[in-house]
């Protein structure tokens, strides 16, 4: 059986989650949803925590059990890839300016912790170059592809493939030409889709796409079954939630998604924790000794 169907099944064969006839049968569909979560991405490191696209952030995101992290990519004047999620550097570091308008020596000379936190101090902007020899060996990387010119996405397959485990590569996608470089120079890494819009999701999945992002807002933004339509196109689901609290996990999972990020993991991983194990947004655990004990480890 096709395995981006295998949700869409058990969606039209169980009863929907907010018209449940017992707990008994919510607690069985939440616990499958949270089996079926594959991935749990650490958006920008552990950025709850820790300064976000920082070594410290990403370490934090490791030994929380994260099983990817997510990192922004972005080339300085000088043409070397670095880690930074705005276009410029005025909101996590002491400085200011367009990152593409500050040479590597310039950027290297910033605070990118202190806005966090003093005891960060001593972070700096990091290369793409030291963000995988960092993750190498030790946890899957998530490639948020911020350019889009050739000799860019050429630059990113060279040191992803001389620094980094292409096999351990998740690179979001945002264009056809991202798509056509990645599946060409590098087949055995990941797509993900980030679609702009949801008109795109047939045409990212057609074009050898197998996992799509959709922003939860478009649930309510949009009057289609979106999630139906990653389904019936072949790809699997990405969802982005924000800081892992119970409801707002709650509600994701009831999409059969196969990854999630969170800015904060460890609180994600202990809220899947706890529904796998019969507690919902207004309900409470499951009264046997067992629940209890796994829920207080």
């Amino acid at each position: 059986m096709n395995t981006p169907l295998v949700p869409l099944l058990l969606s039209l064969l169980l009863a929907p989650v907010d018209g449940f006839e017992s707990d008994a049968i919510r607690r069985n569909y939440m616990m499958e949803t949270v089996k079926g979560v594959e991935q749990i991405i650490a958006h920008r490191g552990a950025s709850v925590e820790r300064p976000e696209c920082t070594a410290i952030a990403i370490e934090r995101a490791i030994q929380t059990g994260a099983t990817a992290v997510e990192v922004d990519i972005r080339s300085s004047k000088d043409g070397v890839l670095v880690i930074m999620h705005d276009s410029t550097v005025d909101r996590t570091t002491n400085g200011t300016g367009n990152v593409n308008d500050l040479t590597l020596d310039e950027l290297l000379q910033l605070d990118a912790g202190s806005w966090f936190h003093r005891r960060y101090r001593d972070q700096t902007v990091p290369t793409l170059r030291e963000v995988l020899e960092q993750c190498r060996g030790r946890i899957d990387v998530v490639l948020d592809l911020k350019e889009y010119g050739e000799e860019y996405r050429n630059k990113v397959v060279r040191e992803v493939r001389q620094f980094g485990e292409p096999k351990r590569m998740i690179i979001g996608v945002r264009s056809m030409a991202h798509i056509k470089t990645f599946s060409e120079l590098m087949p055995e890494a990941r797509l993900i889709g980030l679609v702009s819009h949801p008109r795109e999701i047939e045409m990212f999945v057609d074009n050898g796409v197998e996992m799509i992002r959709l922003w939860p807002k478009w649930f309510d933004q949009f009057e289609e079954d979106l999630v139906r339509r990653v389904r019936l196109a072949g790809a699997t689901l990405h969802l982005n939630g924000t800081l892992g609290e119970l409801e707002e996990t709650y509600t994701l999972l009831k999409h059969f998604p196969v990854s999630l990020s969170s800015d904060d993991p460890k609180k994600l991983k202990l809220t899947m924790r706890k529904i796998k194990h019969g507690v919902w947004p207004g309900g409470k655990p499951e009264a046997s000794p067992r629940a209890r004990v796994l829920l207080n480890r």
